[in-house]
């Protein structure tokens, strides 16, 4: 039989297995808390924050319906900001309404109605709600696009409400729900292809890239790739106002022991992309592009020298 000693020698060493246990578990929850869910939310009413809380990592916006500054003639606001990093796609509610003196306001209408995006040979303005979606004026720059949504909506006399959510349900918007379109986050406002955005993606070949900046007029990029074993070819072009494929230059890269080696060509840049063709017996790329009207092939091969 033990004796008392061995007895609380395994007591002690039980109880510290246990301790040890809790501690691993609370440890990895709160990883995982922090990882999915971003941790405590950054929530504000103080207009002062205002700025701040439109520079927040990861937001998938650019505010572009809204003031980057509150203009001078503002007279009144309401302001409401919720930000949660959740899992890289984070939770966004942000709502300001303001009343602007009668000058003030006519210059943020002027800036609406001029609000647009150039990709190449493609413009995109801020829609106005032709299916009376809301209650109010709108200038929408988001409308249910993966969850998301942004407008501006005249409230009243010389006031504007601007609006900017992500993943947030209805009954967890703060700003009145007059304010929200009738669809919002339903089932007949998620219909797949329903939805529209100011903001530009880039379906590439590796990746999809959105443009998330008040630029006026911005460069659209893309990629056509063949992949042979473990090489890659890829050619990155950049689409010209008429839609045209320009290049800008070829890429053959690799990846073995997650060490990166890659080659860049450049003597096709300027030219305009047609199209690309492997050849895996001769372990060879052709690239046929057009160089002033004329139709040209260039052979590269499939190998990192």
């Amino acid at each position: 039989m033990m004796n008392r000693k061995t007895k609380r020698i395994l007591k002690g060493i039980l109880i510290g297995a246990v301790l040890m246990i809790v501690t691993l578990a609370v440890g990895l929850f709160v990883l995982v808390y922090f990882f999915f869910w971003g941790g405590p939310a950054k929530e504000t009413r103080d207009i002062e924050d205002y700025e701040k809380v439109l520079s927040y990592p990861y937001i998938q916006t650019a505010y572009i319906v809204f003031p980057e500054e509150l203009p001078k003639g503002t007279l009144e606001t309401e302001f409401y900001s919720y930000y949660r990093d959740t899992f890289g796609s984070p939770t966004i509610q942000t709502y300001l309404k303001c009343v602007y003196d009668e000058e003030t306001y006519k210059e943020e209408i002027r800036r609406l109605e001029n609000t647009s995006k150039k990709y190449a040979n493609k413009e995109k303005r801020l829609l106005r709600d032709s299916e009376q979606k809301f209650q109010y004026p709108a200038y929408i720059a988001v409308e249910n696009a993966a969850h998301k949504y942004e407008y501006a909506l005249l409230t009243g006399d010389n006031e504007i409400t601007y609006i900017n959510t992500a993943w947030v349900e209805r009954e967890h918007m703060k700003c009145p729900k007059e304010y929200l379109p009738y669809d919002f986050m339903t089932e007949e406002g998620r219909e797949f292809g329903s939805g529209y955005s100011i903001y530009y993606s880039s379906v590439t070949s590796n990746a999809i890239s959105t443009d998330y900046t008040r630029d006026p007029v911005t460069e659209v990029l893309d990629s056509h790739m063949e992949i042979l074993d473990d090489i890659h070819f890829m050619v990155r072009v950049v689409l010209d106002e008429q839609g045209r494929e320009i290049i800008s230059d070829c890429l053959v890269y690799t990846v073995n022991d997650l060490k990166v080696k890659e080659m860049l060509y450049d003597d096709l840049s300027g030219m305009e992309y047609k199209d690309m063709e492997l050849d895996r017996e001769q372990r060879k790329v052709y690239i046929t592009y057009l160089d002033g009207g004329k139709e040209k092939i260039k052979e590269y091969e499939m190998m990192i020298k």
